[in-house]
């Protein structure tokens, strides 16, 4: 069941009747039941599997709260008796078996993970290694296995949640159908954000009563995200399929503008999906953690990051830069850049080769494919060269006076960081490592200008009337974000407005889906960050 179905919505209208009249207490269990029916109505034969991670977490999770607790109350009640060197026994004993506990689960939760997603992918290339060897023609094991919906996103939540446990961040939760929703939860369920425990569970246990104002804004923020979903990116995604299927037909010129196309086809899908997610969220009372921020609007790649898909990097600097850039190993390799190059290499380099692992491990999350990992490792260097050369940057600044102040200078950053964002979509969009090397060289060594005005364009399946209405689709797209770049609170100021003001807005665009939709009546399938 897709957010962009018709049976959706009556699930939905159905699910939202029952949470405002059922008695208040019950409201989390509706949320439970609704998120639980949405998950098998995507495939029953999987729902086993995010039952399995909820039990091993909550469970873990529980356990290892209660090996801190009991170390406690023991310490608090032996004090007297205890030795410095007791305490310091007591308190080993306990982070050992929490210890053990964490990474069972953790493991096993990445494990299931790892085996579902990556299995095809390593035994096809594990055999290709090893034919190469020993020239033998082995035939790779494939299982083809299904991949149960959401479980890169919930298996992430849950393993933050585990490791802020562990952490001591906050307690585990007692209620074992109360953790089931915050995984659970049906709006998060299919592309994120992924939340923290902290943030949403407060929100999904509270009660509440309807409150218009909150339902108001929340069907407009789903209106927008079907504006961008079913207007720009569905019709985006007609010339980027051709353009990046039947490559080899075309010039550099036109694998430019089926890039471009797909930077904006991808951010409107996305971004769409997770406007409607929230809206959807919104409706019941309950705000999901932001994960988009007008990303093309970045003057770094690095701001980049923290402004796509933010939620998947805050988890990404959480729990694993952050560790790894402060661990003892990291420490070491600190001092010795400090002591055999400078001070100044000494910070840089575990800055640098933390960024690169991180952006290697986003890499292997988007998919089993060489070409996702080639775009992990893409970003990941780029921004490791920027840490390691941002000294020059400022040496050659201060050299040349240029005005960093002006609009100029910022609007350069900005078309600087495009430009490197739609470099490493050659690779992320690419069928695989092979075309997006070819599509690259492509670019520059067989341009083909004249494949833009001889009219090669409207080949790619976009008629001319498509291009119209992605033209200006796009525009209010960019007026829209430059207004909210500039700190206007569009829903707010709205409704600060006049009726027939509001409310030619509204029809305008709910006239802009239904007449504009180019999803052909099947709606594509749903979302494309779906498949992660």
């Amino acid at each position: 069941m897709s957010f962009l179905q018709f049976n959706f919505c009556i699930f939905l209208f159905i699910l939202i009747l029952a949470y405002y009249v059922l008695p208040k207490k019950f409201q989390w269990i509706c949320l439970l039941i609704g998120s639980y029916i949405f998950y098998v109505s995507a495939g029953i034969k999987t729902v086993g599997y995010i039952i399995f991670t909820t039990l091993a977490v909550w469970g873990g999770a529980a356990i290892i709260s209660k090996v801190s607790e009991n170390m406690k109350i023991e310490l608090t009640e032996k004090k007297e008796t205890l030795t410095p060197e007791s305490k310091k026994q007591i308190k080993a004993l306990a982070k050992k078996k929490q210890r053990i506990i964490f990474w069972c689960v953790l493991l096993s939760n990445f494990g299931i993970l790892a085996f579902l997603k990556y299995f095809d992918f390593l035994s096809k290339n594990i055999t290709g290694l090893f034919n190469i060897v020993t020239h033998h023609g082995a035939v790779p094991m494939n299982l083809n296995l299904l991949l149960p919906l959401g479980i890169s996103f919930y298996t992430f939540q849950s393993m933050g949640y585990l490791i802020d446990v562990y952490n001591g961040k906050y307690k585990a939760e007692k209620n074992l159908f109360k953790f089931a929703l915050f995984i659970s939860f049906f709006p998060q369920i299919v592309q994120g954000p992924i939340n923290r425990f902290d943030k949403l569970s407060e929100q999904l246990y509270k009660t509440r009563r309807f409150d218009w104002q909150k339902f108001k804004y929340g069907l407009q923020l789903i209106l927008w995200g079907l504006f961008k979903k079913m207007v720009i990116a569905d019709r985006a995604i007609t010339l980027v399929n051709e353009t990046f299927k039947n490559y080899d037909n075309y010039g550099g010129a036109i694998t430019v503008v089926g890039v471009l196309f797909y930077s904006l086809q991808q951010y409107a899908d996305f971004s769409g999906g997770i406007d409607v997610a929230m809206g959807i969220s919104e409706l019941l009372g309950i705000n999901m953690a932001v994960n988009f921020r007008r990303p093309y609007f970045s003057t770094s790649l690095s701001e980049f990051w923290r402004r796509w898909h933010i939620t998947l990097g805050a988890w990404m600097r959480d729990y694993i830069f952050y560790p790894l850039a402060l661990s003892k190993k990291m420490s070491k390799v600190s001092k010795l850049a400090n002591k055999h190059i400078g001070r100044k290499a000494g910070r840089i380099i575990p800055v640098a080769f933390s960024n690169l692992v991180v952006f290697l491990v986003v890499g292997i999350w988007h998919g089993a494919y060489w070409h996702y990992i080639a775009w992990g490792l893409y970003n990941g260097i780029v921004i490791a060269f920027s840490t390691i050369a941002e000294p020059f940057y400022e040496w050659l600044k201060r050299v040349t006076k240029v005005n960093t102040e002006c609009f100029s200078y910022h609007l350069f950053r900005i078309l600087r960081t495009f430009f490197i964002v739609n470099l490493g979509w050659y690779f992320d969009r690419a069928s695989n490592l092979n075309s997006s090397l070819y599509m690259l060289h492509n670019t520059v060594a067989n341009f083909k200008i004249t494949q833009l005005l001889d009219g090669t364009i409207y080949k790619l399946g976009l008629k001319e009337q498509d291009f119209r209405i992605l033209f200006w689709a796009t525009v209010i797209l960019f007026s829209v974000s430059v207004l909210q770049e500039r700190g206007v609170k569009i829903r707010e100021f709205l409704s600060k407005q006049n009726l027939v003001f509001r409310w030619a807005v509204f029809y305008a665009l709910i006239f802009a889906v239904i007449s504009f939709d180019a999803s052909s009546g099947n709606l594509l399938g749903g979302f494309m960050y779906a498949q992660f």
